[in-house]
């Protein structure tokens, strides 16, 4: 495996979720049951993986590819993505702490349909690019990269619980 391809399992993991949440979201009835708190659970894993995501693409992906001309404006556009993102992520959490699941689904389908464009954007038009222009070599090393900085995170987690 190397650094696209985790990076595209990632992708999948996160359209999941959304797809989940959003039909977890369509059957909660009473907030104030456990069970229709899963969603809130469900929001916080997503914006977890999500985050975690795009912040290892802004950290080894992007400036890797931000020196070469042929992906400079793709990455411009891909970090604007990010902060599209970000942005909807923040506003569904203010939603959260107003009321649980109280009125999401319209910032739901919006990020979504950000994510979406985010990832055709990155694995039809990026990431080809990026394996050319970097190599399996260095792709390679990405993804062990990747994975030594996720897995000191979780240990990191786990020590402060």
């Amino acid at each position: 495996m190397n650094g696209i391809e985790l990076l595209s399992r990632d992708h999948k993991m996160i359209l999941f979720l959304i797809s989940e949440l959003a039909r977890k979201d369509k059957h909660t009835v009473d907030a104030d049951d456990e069970t229709d708190r899963a969603p809130n659970k469900m929001f916080s894993q997503l914006r977890q993986t999500l985050t975690q995501h795009n912040t290892t693409e802004e950290r080894m992906l992007f400036p890797e590819l931000d020196r070469f001309i042929e992906t400079r404006i793709l990455v411009d556009e891909c970090y604007r993505d990010h902060k599209r993102i970000g942005g909807i992520l923040r506003e569904i959490e203010k939603l959260l702490e107003a009321k649980p699941c109280d009125h999401w689904d319209d910032l739901l389908l919006e990020l979504e349909e950000k994510v979406q464009l985010h990832v055709v954007r990155e694995e039809d038009w990026l990431f080809p690019r990026a394996k050319l222009l970097l190599g399996d070599a260095k792709l390679e090393e990405m993804f062990f990269e990747i994975e030594r900085t996720r897995s000191s995170q979780s240990e990191t987690d786990v020590k402060r619980v």
